[in-house]
């Protein structure tokens, strides 16, 4: 069985109109609910083996709490142009062509075509959207990434920034 754990990069700021979209970073409240919700995944998921992470600054802000927290070394995330707005199509893609040896790997990227992943991998029964810092914990009975979408898939856990207000106490 492999495990995907899907991860929307954190709020990003729109004050600086001169930036190209994919220089945009964190904002305050990114920056505040990226390590928060990155805390939290590391204590309900062990950490992957490797993470596939979008080439935008905000994705790239977003990675490093996370690695930060799993304590995994910069070698395991491989940054990738082509994930930065990439469709379901383009998603399922770069999954069917991870290596098989391995067993969990993360994701993190942007939305639309994130949502549009998770709802066509569970196939219903998944959230509308995945607000920034949603993280949505996805296992197929495949044993292959080639054959991933292939087979049930189940949304394991799914966690966004409001739904777990107590991890601003």
């Amino acid at each position: 069985m492999k495990k995907l754990i899907v991860i929307r990069h954190a709020k990003s700021s729109w004050s600086n109109s001169q930036l190209l979209d994919i220089n945009r970073p964190l904002n305050n409240r990114g920056q505040r609910d990226a390590p928060l919700m990155a805390k939290l995944i590391s204590r309900e998921c062990e950490a992957p083996e490797i993470i596939l992470c979008s080439s935008s600054k905000r994705t790239k802000q977003t990675v490093k709490y996370f690695s930060d927290e799993w304590g995994l070394e910069n070698e395991k995330i491989q940054y990738m142009d082509a994930l930065y707005h990439a469709s379901t199509d383009q998603l399922m893609y770069h999954i069917r062509r991870i290596e098989e040896n391995l067993e969990s790997v993360a994701l993190v990227g942007h939305n639309p075509g994130l949502t549009y992943l998770v709802d066509q991998l569970v196939r219903g029964n998944t959230p509308d959207n995945i607000p920034t810092s949603g993280v949505a914990i996805l296992q197929s009975e495949s044993d292959f990434w080639s054959s991933f979408d292939a087979a049930k898939v189940s949304l394991i856990k799914y966690f966004y920034p409001k739904s777990h207000l107590d991890i601003y106490n």
